[in-house]
């Protein structure tokens, strides 16, 4: 039975919820008798699929696709399902989104597009790219916490293996961390992912080469890519009327990009135009507060940080402390 939730007032595509159902019905963790508990929309929608009607541009609810995932973390035993159906490209199931990707240039080019316009697919999902010399670094989080660890691990497969079918070339991942605990069975991982992983780490993200980063997408056509593209931008006006961001996720946006500047309340109720007492409703409405927001962005950014070896002095800037003395107070308070 679906709990209510802030999610269920968000939508994604019909596409991605009806994939993994089907992927949990081919591997017997689900029946689908089950499906009565998703309803009608869902099942109308499902029906349509298997009769290969066209449902790119529908939307379901994104509480269906966090109860799948939920249900699939619950009830099965093992702990590579996320990989397993990540691994898997599935062309009959190709959203509006994913037709965009496969007519873009380059690899380069379609993970542009896939970061810019995720809400296309799911909102909640968030892919960043940052260059580290040599390599590109791709990092993926989920805004909502209601996501299980096996929906980052699908995620982080599907990235390589629709990398591979775009380029139809064998796409190399040189390194990949997770948040997550490290699996008893590690090489369900490596056999993925390559040898150089790590778990328990302060983000989830995959590294590659420059080179397999640039790679042409073989089949790619300027003109269809125009009109996807056209299409999909109208798709996504409409979404971002009946979509909104949740007043959690702008916060945290804002925390991540200038951490210093807007861990001062005045800077960020200045930057969403709202008052303080509005800015705590808000908040406290969405079940958080600016002061818990704050100090879980300055424990991801301080993880990062020292991993990198940054200087105590530059640690403390970055995270917004007024002198050294509070920096070093809240380390000790949060160790």
């Amino acid at each position: 039975m679906l709990v209510s939730s802030p999610a269920t007032t968000r939508t994604v595509s019909a596409i991605a919820v009806i994939d993994l159902a089907n992927e949990l019905v081919d591997k017997n963790y689900i029946k689908e008798t089950d499906f009565a508990d998703l309803g009608k929309q869902f099942i109308t929608l499902f029906e349509a699929w298997k009769n290969l009607e066209a449902i790119q541009e529908y939307r379901l609810p994104e509480a269906l696709l966090i109860f799948l995932w939920r249900q699939a973390a619950t009830h099965c035993n093992e702990s590579d399902i996320g990989l397993k159906i990540g691994s898997k490209v599935n062309l009959k199931s190709k959203g509006v989104l994913a037709n965009w990707l496969s007519q873009c240039n380059t690899l380069s080019e379609a993970f542009s597009t896939f970061s810019t316009n995720i809400s296309l697919l799911n909102p909640s999902e968030c892919w960043e790219k940052t260059e580290e010399g040599d390599l590109i670094k791709l990092t993926i989080r989920f805004t909502s916490p209601e996501y299980p660890s096996i929906a980052v691990d699908r995620s982080m497969a599907a990235m390589l293996s629709w990398s591979q079918a775009l380029s139809k070339e064998k796409i190399i991942f040189l390194g990949a961390s997770f948040v997550r605990q490290a699996p008893k069975e590690r090489n369900q991982y490596s056999s993925v992912f390559g040898e150089n992983i790590s778990f328990s780490q302060t983000e989830n993200a995959l590294w590659l080469s420059k080179k397999d980063f640039n790679q042409t997408i073989k089949e790619a056509n300027f003109y269809l890519k125009e009109l996807v593209a056209k299409q999909a931008m109208s798709l996504k006006t409409q979404l971002g009327k009946s979509n909104p961001r949740s007043f959690v996720e702008t916060i945290n946006v804002l925390l991540s990009e200038d951490l210093a500047h807007y861990c001062q309340i005045g800077e960020t109720c200045s930057a969403v135009h709202v008052s303080r007492s509005t800015l705590f409703r808000k908040l406290k409405s969405e079940g958080t507060s600016f002061t818990k927001l704050v100090k879980e962005a300055r424990l991801t950014h301080l993880k990062k940080s020292e991993l990198n070896q940054t200087s105590h002095d530059d640690i403390a800037e970055e995270l917004g402390f007024q002198d050294i003395g509070s920096y070093y107070r809240f380390r000790k308070l949060h160790r």
